[in-house]
């Protein structure tokens, strides 16, 4: 009698314990997260659980992404680029790199253990880089102004060229010539004193020829 009251005593002690048991068994637990990222850069979405009671994981965006049974061994991904990625060894952790703006969307990690089904759900949003955004719109109004100043550079030094090789030509050509007795043809000197000499030095000369011309004949 002794034996069956306290076999009796520990049914009605454990049959609590196994109610929760089968209560908590059927709980799923939802998260919700936000995640915001620039185009180009990396992110990693990550189930926060204890991977060690888990026995299936599935990766999800609208589509199954990526399924892991830990009893079978077997792996199940259908990944559409390879910029996703996700670790057999950590299949908790989803990896995308270089995110692009077609990768924005609901991802959501669903994970089975004992206790019941944990859901974890990404808002995942992906906007420009405003780097990248102000990049075109510096260059497009910087890229005018510095083509017109580089060929305002190359046509004042073209002209500077010109300029210089022209001026000798025009100073030989405008230079006076005189003949000298011997009939060869003898530049003035340049410059307005140089002139004014060369003026009163001919008119001399000429003097002094009509001169000895007129006594030569004496």
């Amino acid at each position: 009698m002794v034996n069956m009251f306290s076999i009796t005593r520990a049914a009605l002690l454990l049959s609590p314990l196994l109610v929760t048991w089968h209560v908590f068994a059927g709980i799923t637990l939802n998260k919700h997260r936000t995640e915001a990222v620039f185009r180009g850069e990396s992110v990693t979405l990550t189930c926060n659980i204890s991977m060690e009671n888990v026995t299936f994981i599935k990766w999800t965006r609208g589509r199954p992404l990526f399924t892991y049974s830990m009893l079978s061994n077997q792996t199940f991904s259908n990944f559409s680029s390879d910029r996703l990625k996700i670790d057999v060894d950590f299949p908790s952790t989803l990896n995308i790199t270089n995110v692009q703006l077609e990768d924005a969307g609901i991802y959501s990690c669903e994970a089975t253990d004992r206790i019941g089904t944990h859901n974890v759900t990404w808002n995942l949003t992906v906007s420009e880089n405003p780097e990248e955004e102000s990049f075109p719109w510096y260059f497009v109004y910087l890229l005018p102004s510095a083509s017109a100043f580089l060929l305002c550079v190359i046509m004042s030094a073209v002209c500077l060229c010109r300029k210089h090789r022209t001026v000798p030509s025009n100073q030989d050509a405008a230079q006076p010539q005189f003949y000298s007795q011997s009939g060869e043809a003898e530049g003035i000197p340049q410059g307005p004193r140089n002139a004014t000499d060369y003026r009163t030095n001919n008119k001399q000369s000429q003097y002094m020829e009509r001169l000895n011309s007129i006594y030569g004949h004496l």
